[in-house]
């Protein structure tokens, strides 16, 4: 089965937000998405998958980047 790794994705956006220098707010600013889409990713809640889209795009990245198989 494959599953998307939101804990890879939150840690590319933070990756990519400390290297530009802004804040959490302004990221979710940039990206069209709520602060609390972002939290989600960390906690690796449910993503809406527009917001989960936005987030990826933004990174400039194909999804794939951020799947796993987990019957490996």
């Amino acid at each position: 089965m494959i599953r998307f790794d939101a804990n890879k994705l939150y840690a590319a956006l933070d990756k990519k937000r400390l290297e530009r220098g802004i804040t959490w707010k302004q990221l979710a600013n940039e990206i069209c998405v709520s602060e609390a889409t972002i939290k989600r990713t960390k906690l690796g809640g449910r993503m809406e998958v527009d917001g989960m889209l936005a987030m990826v795009c933004w990174l400039g990245v194909p999804v794939e980047t951020f799947t796993k198989n987990t019957l490996r």
